[in-house]
């Protein structure tokens, strides 16, 4: 990739640092990243989300709940049975999304996709493939459960677990979407 002070003479690199002065390179804001966990961790506390003026009217319908994350410890409105068999990958994988190698951006797009496909389908569990990232510190490990507990795709999902070694372990997650209620 060329840049434009790679063609310029004197005259023109003096008008390119005059107006590049003081520009700075972009950088979006990502969730903060998790410490290292210490031998004598404390217990998470579960997370708290805000949410926008322009999310609640999607809150206010009959999925107001947020998705249940396993990971975090959470188990309100998921029973035992359904909880264990989730988070020990026994619940028949319908579908696989692997996003390896995606920008943040296409991964959120082709995830969006993903879900409100398998939703329409009545697809009920599925796999998604992050990958662990350099360090087990990957972004798409971060923001895909975000995504998942956000709207609009948290009024298709049921709950988040991670995935046992065999399907991609700290690098995947098991989501469960919310059933499809026939009307009538």
């Amino acid at each position: 990739m060329t840049f434009p002070q790679d063609n310029m003479d004197d005259d023109d690199a003096a008008v390119w640092e005059r107006l590049t002065r003081g520009v700075k390179a972009y950088e979006p804001e990502l969730p903060p990243s998790r410490p290292a966990k210490s031998p004598k961790a404390k217990p998470k506390q579960p997370r708290r989300t805000t949410v926008t003026p322009s999310a609640q009217p999607l809150l206010a319908g009959k999925h107001s709940s947020q998705p249940i994350d396993l990971r975090s410890g959470e188990k309100a409105g998921i029973d035992g049975a359904t909880r264990r068999r989730l988070a020990q990958g026994q619940i028949p994988i319908e579908a696989r999304l692997d996003l390896h190698g995606l920008t943040a951006a296409q991964a959120e797009r082709r995830l969006a996709r993903f879900v409100d496909q398998a939703a329409r389908t009545g697809v009920r569990c599925v796999l998604v493939i992050t990958g662990k990232g350099s360090e087990g510190e990957g972004v798409l490990r971060r923001l895909v459960p975000l995504w998942l507990k956000t709207p609009p795709l948290s009024g298709q999902i049921l709950a988040i677990s991670q995935a046992r070694q065999a399907d991609g372990g700290g690098g995947a997650l098991y989501v469960m979407l919310r059933r499809k209620r026939q009307a009538g």
